[in-house]
C-alpha cells in the first residue's frame, strides 16, 4: 500500500502514532469524569461523537468524515460477545446508507488494571484498550470507504499498522463467556440457582451479562423436540452452582 494512494498521512511512525493518540485520550478525558475514572464510569454519547471526530480529524484529515457521512458510534451495554464491531447497511446499487462503529460497554467498565494486550499492543489503562479496540473498528470504517469492502485481509492490516502500529487483530480482553468458563459454566451446563427462597435447576441455554437457564416446568412456555416444556430465567452468572 503506498502513500500516495491515500488522502491522509500514512504510514506514521510509532512516536508520532503514539502521540496522537495521548492527544486523544488527553481531550477524551478532560471532557468526560466518567470515562477518565478506573474503573470506568461510563461514557457519554457526546464523548463517542468526540472520539470519532477528533480520530478523523487527526489521523485521517478528515476524509471519513467527507466519505461516509452517516458513520457514528454507539456504546452497547449489550454487546457482550466483542469489545467492538463495524456494521454497514446498503441500499441500491449497493451504496452505503448506514454505517455504525458498535462499542461495548460491557468490556469497557470491566476492565480495572492494565496492562492489557490488543492488536498487538500493550496499553496500561482500560481507556488506551477501548480506543485501540475502537481503532480497529476505524480501519474497517475506512477500508469500506476506500475499497468498498472490508475484511482482515493484509490490506486491512497495512491499513491497522501504518495508522495506529496494530500488528495483529486479536486482543486478551475475556469475554463474559470466557470468563464464566474458567469456572466451569459453559452452554449445556447443568446448575442450580436460588429463587424466591427455593433451589430451581435446568441448563444454561445463553451466556452474556447474565446466563439464561431453561428450567423444566409442565406449564412452561417453551417446548423442545421430544414435548419437555420449559420455562426461561436470566440469573446472574454469580448465582450459579454447577452441577457436576
Amino acid at each position: 500500500m503506498r502513500k500516495a494512494t491515500l488522502p491522509f498521512p500514512f504510514p506514521l511512525e510509532a512516536a508520532e502514532i503514539l502521540r496522537r493518540r495521548s492527544l486523544i485520550l488527553t481531550r477524551l478525558c478532560a471532557q468526560d469524569e466518567g470515562f477518565c475514572a478506573i474503573p470506568v464510569q461510563g461514557i457519554g454519547e457526546e464523548t463517542m461523537d468526540s472520539m470519532l471526530r477528533l480520530y478523523d480529524d487527526i489521523f485521517l484529515n478528515g476524509y471519513l468524515g467527507r466519505a461516509m457521512r452517516c458513520l457514528h458510534v454507539t456504546i452497547s451495554a449489550r454487546l457482550t460477545s466483542s469489545a467492538g464491531k463495524f456494521l454497514c447497511t446498503r441500499g441500491m446499487l449497493r451504496q452505503i446508507k448506514g454505517a455504525e462503529i458498535r462499542m461495548s460497554g460491557d468490556f469497557l467498565t470491566r476492565l480495572d488494571e492494565g496492562p492489557f494486550q490488543l492488536n498487538g499492543l500493550s496499553v496500561a489503562t482500560p481507556q488506551e484498550a477501548f480506543l485501540v479496540v475502537f481503532e480497529h473498528e476505524l480501519c474497517h470504517a475506512l477500508e469500506t470507504a476506500l475499497y468498498g469492502q472490508t475484511g482482515h485481509s493484509a490490506r486491512f492490516l497495512g491499513l491497522a499498522k501504518g495508522l495506529f502500529g496494530h500488528t495483529a487483530t486479536r486482543h486478551s480482553l475475556p469475554t463474559r463467556r470466557q470468563e464464566a468458563a474458567r469456572d466451569g459454566l459453559v452452554v449445556g451446563s447443568h446448575v442450580c440457582f436460588p429463587f424466591r427462597g427455593s433451589m430451581l435447576s435446568g441448563v444454561v441455554n445463553y451466556i452474556g451479562k447474565q446466563a439464561t437457564v431453561m428450567v423444566p416446568d409442565a406449564r412452561g412456555e417453551y417446548r423442545d423436540r421430544r414435548g419437555q416444556r420449559y420455562t426461561k430465567y436470566r440469573v446472574p452468572l454469580d448465582h450459579l452452582k454447577r452441577i457436576p
